[in-house]
């Protein structure tokens, strides 16, 4: 039970004292924290229904209020709002409940079983700065749900089996005709390529500017992604060649993000799956013929309220589409992991396309009880407000991307009082943590479906909203703790209260609980973002008005190194959350 708990089951009891029974107490934190810790609104609501002035009704809640010495005031404000401040014995009293769940969270609800799809990049293209949200936003919210002990798999859903892989064929046998892989009779699963994962990097988008002007070019790439989807040796011994070495590369991006995948399966893991599935649809007459292509018709949107367009699976050519393999993702998902939800972290603009696989799941009765959810986001973009690029027009790769915000970070370690005392490994060590956690910060602390500028300057600066200010104030809580004497000299001593930006951290420590539900229960980042925030900053005023170990009584020293250890370790907790990487020094 957290603390707001505590204070909502008094309120419920006054108003069952004053002969409410049923009333909502309908409290809160309060927005005033100058005025009271909590508010409740419980006797407007119950006004309407008893037709009486809600100010008379709060002022009978108050009254019993006033009697419980776990409140050192209780004042009606306004119409009835009914405001409460906790005494200081209550919240020492309270401190305990910090030792229960994690830092005071208790899950009240069953553990889910969730599958999250996030990252989604293709094979041999490089990682650029568009895979950057899903990557951050997903690991967050997998790392949330984790925190709560739910058990969640998270899968990249790796780009492997289409057109592109046509193409990359179609541009490699230009290049190297007498590989192997392109003799009919391919029997030999050990040729060795003659490309790196960079040329494959290379390759691609020459492969698809060709297709776009040569249409000799583009159906040579169609057929090779059919002769792939149906069992070409040579193809199918060169994809895993090119699938070998771009997972490398994709690994190697995605662990300097810190960014880690349960499953690393494509659209490939479905291929076997995915033809039986549509024999069945064929035989059971859902899957109907339009214009040559296979469709399966759907109803209704449930957002716009208009009728879905059919959902393609196949189209009049015989390529199959990505709603097909979508599908037979669920199907695959559902037999292995038997989830409750699946979760997609997915642009934003991809809206209508899930909505019609969702809409085609249920139909399937794939999904009986499994909610599906895509969860969308905004845009990257430059000071401009377009689509963020680098500063010759071109897409920013995430290797680029990060190697410039390890150089503005750098410039911040060197400027820094202790960069004297820093070897240039540790300097470059300190500067990519500080780095990645800049990126990573800013693009969780804006809501999700909010566009937002790339401003590295900005997101690296030391003061204001950003990581590194975070980072600052959990390393010096970390140094506080480390001067912190042993437990014998506290022996005896108890908890004292003596200044107000004591009582201010407090109740932001009591907090932890209903800011982490909120981000739980909306798959919002963003809400951790925000109290890690405050918790910093009210730990540096904290930190500025009381004197930790130059403190004269030993009950307020006590006191103080209670409060920062435990700040320091709920903020570590929430820091870990959204992926913020901790140096050892700023």
């Amino acid at each position: 039970m957290s603390l707001l708990a505590i204070v909502e089951k008094k309120v419920h009891n006054a108003f069952k004292t004053c002969g409410y029974d049923k009333a909502p107490a309908l409290t809160g934190l309060s927005d005033r924290p100058d005025i009271s810790d909590y508010q409740s609104n419980g006797a407007l609501q119950l006004a309407k229904k008893e037709k009486k002035n809600p100010r008379e009704i709060a002022a009978r809640i108050a009254d019993v209020l006033k009697t419980d010495s776990f409140f050192s005031s209780v004042s009606v404000d306004g119409p009835g709002f009914i405001n409460m401040r906790l005494s200081d014995a209550a919240l020492i009293q309270s401190f305990c409940l910090f030792k229960k769940g994690k830092n005071g969270y208790q899950r009240s609800t069953k553990a889910q079983r969730i599958v999250i799809d996030y990252g989604g990049p293709n094979v041999a293209k490089a990682l650029h700065v568009g895979h950057l949200r899903p990557a951050v936003i997903g690991e967050a919210i997998k790392r949330i749900h984790q925190y709560a002990d739910d058990f969640i798999v998270g899968d990249i859903h790796l780009g492997d089996w289409g057109l592109p892989i046509g193409l990359l064929i179609a541009e490699i046998q230009e290049r190297y005709p007498d590989l192997p892989f392109f003799s009919k009779n391919y029997h030999a699963d050990k040729a060795v390529v003659p490309f790196t994962e960079k040329d494959l990097e290379e390759m691609y988008p020459i492969a698809s500017q060709k297709s776009k002007n040569d249409e000799a070019y583009l159906a040579r790439a169609k057929e090779n992604t059919r002769l792939l989807q149906n069992g070409h040796r040579g193809y199918r011994a060169l994809w895993r060649q090119i699938l070998k070495l771009s997972v490398r590369e994709i690994k190697k991006n995605y662990q300097k993000l810190d960014v880690h995948f349960d499953l690393w399966l494509g659209e490939s893991s479905v291929n076997n799956r995915l033809q039986k599935m549509i024999k069945r649809l064929k035989k059971q007459g859902i899957l109907k013929s339009d214009n040559g292509a296979e469709v399966i018709k759907l109803g209704t949107s449930v957002t716009t309220k208009n009728k879905l367009p059919p959902l393609i699976m196949v189209k009049s050519d015989g390529a199959v589409m990505y709603g097909a393999t979508d599908l037979a993702t669920i199907e695959a998902r559902m037999e292995d992991y038997q989830p409750s939800r699946i979760l997609y972290v997915v642009d934003a603009r991809q809206a209508l396309h899930f909505e019609q696989v969702f809409s085609a799941a249920r139909k399937l009765k794939l999904v009986p009880k499994t909610e599906l959810l895509h969860l969308g986001f905004g845009t990257i973009t430059g000071p401009d407000n377009k689509p963020f690029k680098t500063r010759d027009g071109g897409v920013m790769t995430l290797e680029r991307l990060l190697n410039e915000a390890v150089q503005a970070s750098m410039k911040k370690v060197e400027q820094s009082k202790n960069a004297a005392k820093l070897s240039a490994q540790k300097k470059e060590v300190i500067a990519r943590k500080i780095a990645v956690s800049a990126v990573k910060y800013t693009d969780l602390m804006n809501e999700r479906m909010r566009n937002y500028v790339f401003d590295i300057e900005k997101m690296t600066a030391l003061e204001g909203k950003t990581a590194p200010y975070i980072l600052y104030g959990l390393v010096r809580m970390k140094s506080v703790l480390s001067k912190m004497p042993k437990a014998a000299v506290f022996k005896g001593c108890q908890m004292v209260l003596t200044e107000p930006a004591e009582r201010a951290l407090f109740m932001r420590l009591y907090q932890m609980p209903e800011f982490f539900q909120t981000a739980y229960q909306n798959e919002a980042p963003h809400v951790i973002c925000d109290y890690l925030y405050k918790l910093i900053q009210d730990f540096n005023v904290f930190y500025h008005d009381c004197p930790i170990r130059g403190a004269k009584e030993p009950s307020i020293r006590f006191t103080r190194f209670l409060l920062t250890a435990t700040a320091y370790r709920i903020a570590f907790d929430m820091a870990r959350i959204i992926g913020l990487e901790i140096p050892e020094i700023m």
